[in-house]
Parts: structure tokens; sequence; C-alpha cells
């Protein structure tokens, strides 16, 4: 719940919640570095909760799928 044990809740954080990170790899040695960057993720979780879609198979030869909605452009919504 919190990302610490119940010993160590220093934030008094007592609800479920989530924590992901995401990490950029331009080369190899760089996959086990101790740089990071932390990134503000909610305006990409956003779009794509607003942009959730079905898909639908558009050829039966190829088997390609295509989004059943098409993406919301957000420099023209709220």
């Amino acid at each position: 719940m919190t990302g610490y044990s119940t010993k160590e809740n220093v934030n008094n954080i007592n609800i479920p919640h989530l924590h992901f990170g995401m990490q950029l790899i331009f080369d190899e040695s760089q996959k086990d570095g101790v740089n990071q960057i932390w990134i503000d993720v909610y305006q990409i979780i956003e779009f794509l909760r607003k942009n959730k879609s079905e898909v639908i198979r558009e050829d039966n030869d190829t088997k390609d799928y295509v989004r059943k909605y098409d993406m919301i452009d957000p420099s023209i919504c709220e």
C-alpha cells in the first residue's frame, strides 16, 4: 500500500496506490547506470484514458487491426 513496510510508513499513506517508472535507455552502457530522470506521467495517462478504443480487424488477409475510434487531438480539446 505504501511501498514501505508497516514499520517504515513515513508518509502515512494508507490507501492503495501505484508507482511506476519509465527508463529511457539510448545505448547499453546506460542500462545499469545510477542516473535517473523522473517524469510526471499524469498527462500521458490521461491522454491514454481519454483515447481508449476497441480494435477491429481491418484486413482478413494480413490480419491487420485498427482502432475503432480515432485519437483525440489534445490541442483542440479541453
